[in-house]
């Protein structure tokens, strides 16, 4: 039982240096989140992820490729399509996106994609999900969401639903200042739906830093034992992992310093914390997660990261993805699938 893997860190640029390679060695957090000042083209990348996984070997790596505007390999492997041209189009050109971006991903042994967005569509301008949305309601997304997850596994990635419980109606953007979302219940009980239903096929829900005072008028969703517990392990029964967004979000600033502040969480009940831009804070963080008060707590979490981790073992023995890596070279693995997504947007 180690509290650091419940931790998945950023890491500052193209190559490990020597403190992050320390840190990350002395401390064995839970996994790596990849962005784009991590990434500059396919030699580099893979030789970042061989000495991540050389010291991180149980680690999961993670990035976010939605296509579109947040889509963190496109430098590398070409654009994928954005979540707004999947809303347009059958369920089958999700499918196909998600297998592509899992392709992509595990050609530099990338395991986790953080998508799909199955947040619903409310008109909101400010609230950075622009362009991310499936659609803007629950027969418009749920159907495109599983495709795209669907598509993913079968590329031997994981994804992930974000942003619980439902961010569509926010009109600020917590990646700068605190957002509330003031839908009532009845509203927001649409918002729930997708996480509902596609919980089980995903295996990992990332939770929102916006206030909900449908369930909790004064915590944000990340801090709130009633919307981590009541709501989504009581109410839609999650057993799943559940994962912060990014600690580090100026929305959770008055909660205290960030060790602080990822106390709260995992008290509340997030699994996983992100922290994706000071690794320095680690060792405050671990500090904070190892109080015997949250032995129990540390338990459930490290339960839940094991099993998603078998999850992940089986989604490498995926058929098509085997079988991609049997019959060609990385070269033309990459070639492929840039091929394949600009074929997609082509299509479109």
């Amino acid at each position: 039982m180690r509290s650091a893997e419940q931790v998945f860190v950023g890491i500052p640029g193209l190559e490990l240096d020597s403190t992050s390679a320390s840190m990350l060695a002395r401390f064995q957090p839970g996994g790596v989140v990849l962005f784009k000042r991590n990434i500059k083209d396919e030699e580099q990348l893979n030789e970042l992820v061989t000495g991540l996984r050389r010291l991180l070997p149980e680690g999961v790596l993670a990035i976010d490729a939605e296509g579109g505007r947040v889509d963190r390999l496109k430098d590398v492997v070409g654009p994928a399509p954005p979540a707004s041209l999947l809303a347009r189009h059958a369920t089958s050109y999700s499918h196909q996106t998600g297998y592509w971006i899992a392709q992509a991903l595990r050609l530099f042994d990338i395991d986790v994609d953080f998508a799909p967005v199955v947040d619903l569509d409310r008109g909101a301008t400010d609230n950075a999900l622009d362009g991310r949305y499936l659609g803007a309601t629950v027969n418009d997304v749920v159907p495109r969401a599983q495709a795209f997850l669907r598509g993913l596994h079968g590329g031997g990635a994981a994804g992930c639903l974000k942003h619980f419980p439902g961010l569509g109606g926010a009109g600020e953007d917590t990646h700068f200042k605190t957002s509330v979302v003031y839908l009532p219940v009845e509203q927001m009980e649409t918002d729930l739906e997708p996480f509902e239903t596609l919980g089980r096929l995903a295996g990992a829900i990332m939770v929102s830093h916006a206030v909900y005072p449908a369930w909790d008028a004064r915590r944000p969703a990340t801090l709130s034992p009633e919307i981590l517990g009541g709501l989504l392990r009581g109410r839609l029964g999650f057993d799943g992992l559940s994962i912060s967004d990014d600690m580090e979000m100026k929305a959770l600033d008055e909660w205290g310093d960030l060790a602080e502040r990822c106390e709260i969480a995992f008290a509340a009940g997030c699994d996983v914390l992100l922290v994706c831009h000071t690794l320095a804070a680690l060792p405050d963080i671990v500090a904070r997660l190892d109080r015997p008060e949250l032995r129990e707590r540390l338990l459930e979490a490290n339960r839940r990261l094991e099993v998603f981790r078998q999850r992940l073992a089986t989604l490498r023995t995926a058929r098509d993805y085997v079988a991609l890596m049997r019959e060609s070279s990385r070269g033309e693995r990459l070639d492929r699938v840039r091929q394949a997504l600009e074929q997609l947007q082509a299509n479109a």
